[in-house]
């Protein structure tokens, strides 16, 4: 690289930012939304790694379904350390005639191994809490349980069978994130009282564990190797510190790459931005360029200056959004920080800075190596002619594969970091040919506007000359503003139909009320009760019961399970333990896609149904067998059909992934689930009815959590829909520029039409017109390919029924064309601020 150009580059640079602020910003909001959401994660994810230890309560925990561990594996598990077992369960809670669910965790003398609880307003331990008074024990509740039965400290409850008193409010337990009771009313109460109460026998609903501090010398692999090899592996499930953290690090890296790839279609769609706010500068220095060139400045120190010049100002952009994103955690902690149960590591963190500032630089090499190469190559005699758009050279070879090898760089960076490499390749494959789409678009407007000007007469043929002409505004506007609005509406159309589907939807199909923990030994008598609450149990339509149990997938084909051979969408299948029924008659709605089901009498070897899905991702047809582990022993059944589960419809049993065939899980007297559709009057009769001869059986009302479910995901589509809006704004950040590139050349222009007699109205109306034109042709394409992008999401991936999103669509293409229109206004008035003579005169 010569001296001279690296002299010509300083000089230009003496000049300050002025004109390159859309330049910057362009690429400062891309690299922002890239470095905040890799600082975001790190702080998080580091926070949640150095507490992962207390997360879980001990080294290591040995969990179970149903069943508490037996005397030899409690022996075993003493000899590793100091040891608390713990069980969680639903109860229906009771005051006079208020009933609810309660979540309850028993815990034994030992709790907690690690911290301590916090609690307020009465017992200042926790285990002076939960001893026993007389005939009633204490419990430790949230302030939602205080609130939901409106008692106090020291007023009676009852929780199931239990007679207790209200000893404390908890306000946090050291191994939980957040303030207990934020989904519903929790309560604390002694082991002791549930073993007392009969409620840990085997068969019920609850998990148990032993939390286990480990001794000095032993370590968690050799404690886990030991137990396995005594026991058999999968009879017990270990939970390490690593899983107490796991699902919220997956979660928080399933957004990072969301984030980041909203980020890179910032930069994308800002690129647009970029090469025209290149080609804006270089048209500028048309006349050094043309003079650089007759005295025999060679194209590549003609390139090398420019070169130089911009890279330095997409260095200091991409720097700034850098800057921005490495304070976003700390201005998270300081805005919100009370309102974010996550641990935190706040700190500085260079990779994922790294990462946005190359990714922002690949993105400005990408745009504007095109508009450096034209200029460089053009001839000096038209440079000083100051040649037409259309009079212009081709883009030479050098910068064409320089900004396409930008392009794949960015590309490969962002997918090879990205914790979702597969989802990032398609949705980068996505933008692209988004990207293609619209420069078609453009591309269409064009020759389309040419040809229409031909018949049209006035101000409205001149609009549309513009359109069609050199330096028209759609190859601009349509790819910047259309990838925006694409994703702007992919995300408005997804949410409104899950929205849809939560609040009329669902309520339609799924039941008004789940009873669970029914006693297999009681079911006839429960049948019988709420039939006499006015509730039809011959109907299948508004009821439904089925026994369930807790198992756990062992082997498949013989061979133990490998999680990582199996899809990642059905991994949850056999990760921990799954539900499972058996059923002699095959229910209604159940559409079998392969084998036969078995007789109404069958009594022969254990045969299992498996939804088709689950099926395929673990690689199962019929014939083949799969191992399950229940309550400690290993059962082995042979597929014998699958079938298509419809997850939204109102049915119980046949919506699980494993159906069994009878006479093999009675023995093990599961609990039943029921289901109704009925009206909340005939729920509340029920509820009372329960209460007074089954308490145990607990009730869930699905109205309230179908409203729950609507509210959080509204709440949560803000977010994202803030974050989609960044893609927008890139695109609304181009517009701007194109104003204020049209402004400057529309000046002549208009001081001849008023010269010529247009009135100001008319110069205003041809603007706000040509404008619309361009914003309307990329509203237009962008919204349908939001909308057909977000079919599949909305029927395959979320298995929802599909509403077209007419409202949200409509707003999206009425606030496009308004904006726009406005801005061609805005043009207009820019460019009659000048007297004809003022600009006519300007050489």
């Amino acid at each position: 690289m010569s001296g001279v150009a690296v002299k010509i580059a300083l000089r230009e640079l003496s000049g300050g930012f002025r004109g390159f602020w859309i330049y910057l910003a362009c690429l400062a909001i891309g690299t922002a939304a890239i470095a905040s959401s890799g600082s975001a994660t790190e702080v998080f994810t580091r926070g949640l790694n150095a507490e992962s230890r207390n997360l879980l309560g001990a080294d290591v925990i040995f969990a179970a379904s149903q069943r508490l561990a037996t005397a030899n594996e409690r022996t075993f598990i003493a000899q590793l350390g100091i040891v608390s077992e713990t069980v969680s369960l639903d109860v229906m809670g009771s005051v006079a005639d208020t009933r609810k669910q309660v979540d309850v965790r028993g815990v034994d003398v030992n709790y907690p191994l690690l911290g301590a609880a916090g609690l307020a307003g009465g017992a200042k331990t926790l285990q002076s809490a939960l001893r026993k008074d007389g005939d009633k024990w204490g419990i430790a509740v949230s302030k939602s349980f205080l609130e939901d039965f409106d008692i106090g400290i020291g007023d009676a409850v009852r929780l199931g069978p239990l007679d207790a008193i209200v000893t404390a409010e908890l306000k946090s337990v050291p191994d939980r994130i957040g303030t207990p009771g934020t989904f519903g009313p929790e309560a604390i109460v002694s082991l002791q009282a549930l073993a007392e109460a009969d409620r840990l026998t085997p068969g019920q609903l609850f998990r148990s564990g032993l939390r286990v501090i480990l001794k000095q010398g032993i370590t968690i692999e050799n404690a886990q190797e030991q137990f396995e090899s005594e026991f058999g592996a999968g009879t017990m499930r270990i939970r390490t510190p690593e899983d107490s953290v796991d699902g919220l690090k997956s979660l928080l890296n399933t957004l990072n790459s969301f984030l980041a790839v909203i980020g890179i279609a910032a930069l994308i769609a800002g690129g647009v931005g970029v090469a025209q706010a290149t080609s804006s500068f270089l048209d500028t220095r048309i006349g050094s360029i043309a003079v650089l060139k007759v005295f025999g400045a060679e194209a590549a120190t003609v390139r090398a200056a420019y070169m130089l010049q911009l890279g330095a100002l997409a260095f200091i952009g991409a720097l700034a959004g850098v800057a921005l994103g490495a304070a976003v955690p700390f201005l998270l902690s300081y805005f919100a920080g009370s309102a974010i149960p996550l641990p935190q590591a706040l700190g500085v963190y260079p990779l994922p800075l790294i990462k946005a500032l190359v990714l922002g630089l690949f993105a400005a090499s990408m745009f504007a190596l095109p508009a450096i190469g034209r200029s460089r190559a053009t001839r000096p005699s038209a440079l000083f002619r100051r040649l037409a758009d259309n009079e212009r050279v081709s883009v030479p070879w050098i910068e064409r594969i320089g900004a396409i090898i930008s392009g794949m760089l960015l590309c490969g960076l962002a997918i090879a970091s990205s914790y979702r490499p597969g989802l990032t390749a398609l949705v980068l494959g996505g933008a692209a040919l988004t990207l293609l789409l619209l420069v078609a678009t453009a591309w269409l407007v064009k020759r389309l506007a040419r040809i229409a000007s031909v018949g049209a007469t006035g101000m409205r043929r001149l609009s549309l000359a513009n359109l069609g002409g050199p330096g028209s505004l759609a190859p601009t506007i349509v790819p910047a503003l259309g990838l925006g609005l694409a994703l702007l509406t992919l995300v408005a159309a997804v949410q409104a139909n899950l929205l849809r589907q939560i609040s009329q939807t669902a309520p339609s199909n799924a039941p008004s009320v789940v009873f669970s923990q029914i006693p297999s030994n009681r079911i006839d008598e429960f049948d019988a009760l709420v039939k006499s609450q006015g509730l039809d149990t011959a109907d299948e339509t508004t009821f439904r019961q089925a026994p369930f149990i807790l198992a756990r997938v062992t082997a498949l084909r013989g061979a133990p399970v490998m999680e990582a051979e199996i899809a990642e969408s059905e991994r949850w299948v056999v990760r921990g333990e799954t539900t499972i029924t058996y059923l002699a008659n095959k229910p209604p709605e159940t559409i079998l896609t392969e084998g036969q089901w078995w007789p109404e009498d069958y009594t022969g070897p254990l045969k299992v149904s498996v939804e088709a899905d689950a099926a395929k991702g673990m690689g199962l047809g019929v014939g083949d067998t799969i191992e399950f582990r229940v309550f400690g022993r290993d059962l082995t059944a042979t597929v014998s059909s699958l079938r298509k589960v419809e997850w939204g419809t109102f049915s119980i049993g046949s919506n699980v992934v494993f159906i069994l065939s009878p006479g093999t899980l009675e023995a093990a007297n599961p609990a039943f689930v029921a289901i109704a559709k009925t009206t909340p009057e005939t729920e509340a009769s029920i509820v009372a009815a329960l209460g007074g001869s089954m308490p145990e059986v607990v009730v869930f009302h699905t109205r309230q959590a179908l409203e729950t479910a609507a509210r959080l995901l509204s709440q949560i589509a803000v977010a994202v829909n803030a974050a989609a809006g960044i893609v927008t704004l890139s695109g609304l950040l181009v517009l701007l520029g194109t104003f204020a590139a049209l402004a400057r050349k529309r000046r002549a222009e208009a001081a001849l039409l008023k010269v010529f007699g247009a009135e100001r109205t008319q110069v205003l109306g041809l603007y706000a017109s040509e404008f619309a034109l361009a914003g309307g042709a990329a509203a237009l394409i962008g919204s349908s390919i939001g909308v057909a992008a977000a079919y599949p999401i909305v029927v395959y991936a979320f298995e929802a029924t599909w509403n077209f999103p007419w409202f949200e669509t409509l707003i999206i293409l009425i606030a496009s064309v308004s904006i726009s229109a406005v801005g061609g206004a805005a043009v207009g008035l820019a460019t009659l601020s000048r007297t004809p003579a003022q600009v006519l005169r300007m050489p």
